[in-house]
């Protein structure tokens, strides 16, 4: 189904080319012959798409798109170019272009760059109304999604929310129990005092007992002072306790006595301690199977699941990706690459239809990755390319049409991000796993345009 287009040039010629192109693909066209007609026929018909000349009298194609994107966000501009260079896309990228075509007009490079923009329009008046939808649901801050599973969750967290008892949160790792959970305290009564947490799985056993309950002084060597445990930090308000089936036998009985009576006791001392918290817990595990297996106490199961919240993976929720993409884009581009406006559709499709095994973390770590990669207004399935099979047929895909010197580059790229991110920008720990001097590393992180900062935000 065509769509309509509006043409702005002031060569009547060039106008009767493009028209008659565009036509043939079934699309309605129009035309104005400078950038005030262009403005005027804007404010009277709705037009996805116009394609402007670059040079023309009085405002040129590059001031007009500005204009276009100021006051018809919704509308894509195409810039028509006889001089094309790469100083020339990065301009009407920066003006806001969706992309440049250069003269002598190619038919099929014309409809084929069209279709991608209209694709775009399209895409984004989706998510526009995805949007809006999402406006109208009644859902808690911070938490995004439209689908049904997504909407049975605020639901929950509603409801619960004003009811002070224990919450067991299950789901998969990366699905957003602790985002769950702040979600639930800022909607309660607590709201106004402390949120702690803590992953139990993260802390040796040793540590553990003093992390959560404190210390007396002279508890052991070097307890040279009394220290609060995160019970008496949380006081009055949630304590949220991640990956709570890797608690040892030892602590889950202490828990179960400060979630039966409130009291709890320093490590070390002989005195209680009457806290006043309400304890949010999570897990991946099942604890079902944990406890039939005599790793978990059923007493403490059944006092902690007063209430049960299921978070679904983002493969059974996938109508919420385009939502959680703009959401992460729009986070995260102006301390990583503030020159992304937003994703193409083919890198949208790309991302909609993979299975996200590490759920919504994996999501924003991609998009973060991609921002990173990204050299133009747009991330494109290129800056995404890690996602898939990644097998032979993929990988000789990506080198098709590239020189050695490109393919080099691209593996370097991809490698020295790998080392970014798993070392969060820690230049000396990139170079020690490279088997590279510092010196070497910064030289080749300044010639893939890779900035060490942009990987030290927590993931």
């Amino acid at each position: 189904m065509g769509s309509n287009i509006l043409i702005v040039d002031d060569d009547a010629d060039t106008l009767k080319i493009l028209s008659r192109i565009l036509e043939a693909g079934g699309h309605s066209v129009s035309s104005a012959r400078n950038a005030v007609e262009a403005m005027a026929r804007l404010g009277e018909e709705e037009f996805p798409l116009v394609l402007t000349d670059l040079v023309m009298p009085g405002t040129d194609g590059l001031e007009l798109t500005r204009q276009i994107r100021r006051e018809n966000p919704e509308t894509a501009v195409m810039i028509i170019t006889a001089f094309a260079s790469i100083e020339t896309a990065v301009e009407a990228m920066r003006a806001g272009a969706l992309d440049y075509i250069t003269k002598p007009i190619i038919p099929e490079e014309l409809h084929f760059k069209v279709d991608k923009a209209l694709e775009q329009h399209t895409m984004r008046r989706e998510l526009g109304d995805l949007k809006a939808q999402l406006s109208r649901t009644r859902h808690p801050p911070n938490l995004i999604g439209v689908s049904p599973r997504m909407r049975q969750v605020f639901q929950m967290v509603t409801l619960v929310a004003g009811r002070d008892v224990p919450v067991i949160l299950t789901g998969e790792s990366g699905t957003g129990k602790e985002l769950v959970a702040k979600a639930i305290h800022g909607l309660g009564q607590r709201s106004s005092r402390p949120f702690v947490a803590i992953n139990c799985g993260a802390v040796p056993e040793t540590l553990l007992e003093s992390e959560l309950f404190g210390f007396a002084k002279g508890a052991f060597t070097g307890a040279v002072q009394p220290k609060r445990g995160l019970f008496e930090e949380a006081h009055g308000g949630s304590l949220f306790l991640d990956e709570i089936g890797e608690t040892p036998p030892s602590i889950q009985i202490k828990l179960l006595r400060a979630l039966q009576d409130g009291q709890i006791r320093r490590l070390g001392s002989t005195q209680s301690i009457t806290t006043d918290v309400r304890v949010l817990v999570a897990t991946n595990r099942n604890l079902h199977q944990e406890i039939a297996e005599g790793r978990f106490r059923e007493d403490l199961y059944y006092r902690l699941s007063v209430v049960t919240i299921q978070l679904p993976p983002l493969r059974d929720r996938k109508e919420d990706i385009p939502l959680l993409v703009d959401h992460f884009i729009h986070i995260h581009r102006p301390s990583i690459n503030p020159d992304v406006s937003g994703i193409s559709a083919e890198a949208q499709a790309r991302m909609v239809h993979y299975d996200w095994p590490g759920n919504v973390r994996e999501l924003e770590n991609t998009i973060r990755r991609a921002l990173v990669l990204c050299r133009t207004d747009v991330i494109s399935p290129a800056d995404i390319v890690h996602l898939g099979t990644g097998g032979a047929e993929e990988q000789a895909s990506g080198a098709s049409g590239r020189s050695l010197g490109e393919a080099a580059e691209t593996f370097q790229r991809a490698y020295f991000i790998e080392l970014l991110e798993r070392r969060r920008g820690n230049v000396k720990q990139v170079a020690e796993d490279a088997g590279v001097s510092r010196k070497n590393v910064y030289e080749y992180l300044k010639r893939l345009g890779l900035d060490p900062a942009a990987f030290r935000t927590k993931s």
